[in-house]
């Protein structure tokens, strides 16, 4: 039986590491054969915004790594709806690659978690 992964983006992409860094971890973990989900949260949804410009920042855009996590066998990608309202995003503004959940339904994936990692 494989052990299961929580990864908790939280944070904005750009101001860190810690979104590459984490994407990084969820992609090696797949390639073991571990069941993975990546949940999306607080300013992590800011991950997930179609059109980002990093280079105006000097820094490598990572966002279009996330279009390949089905491609490594990672099914479950959840991104908060709380936390769309809250910072007035609607999905068409994301890459499709999460599915809307509820903080309740985030916290029940944490909770049937083996491991849990968030930078």
């Amino acid at each position: 039986m494989s052990k299961s992964l929580s990864i908790i983006f939280n944070k904005a992409p750009y101001g860190t590491q810690s979104g590459r860094e984490l994407l990084d971890i969820a992609l090696m973990a797949a390639a073991f054969d571990m069941e993975i989900c990546a949940l999306f949260i607080d300013d992590g949804i800011y991950q997930l915004l179609r059109d980002q410009q990093p280079d105006i920042l000097h820094m490598k855009n990572h966002s279009a790594t996330f279009k390949a996590l089905e491609l490594y066998g990672i099914e479950t990608v959840l991104v908060s709806s709380e936390d769309l309202r809250l910072r007035h995003l609607s999905t068409e503004q994301l890459m499709p690659v999460a599915e809307q959940a509820e903080p309740n339904k985030i916290q029940q994936v944490i909770a049937q978690s083996d491991f849990v990692f968030m930078l």
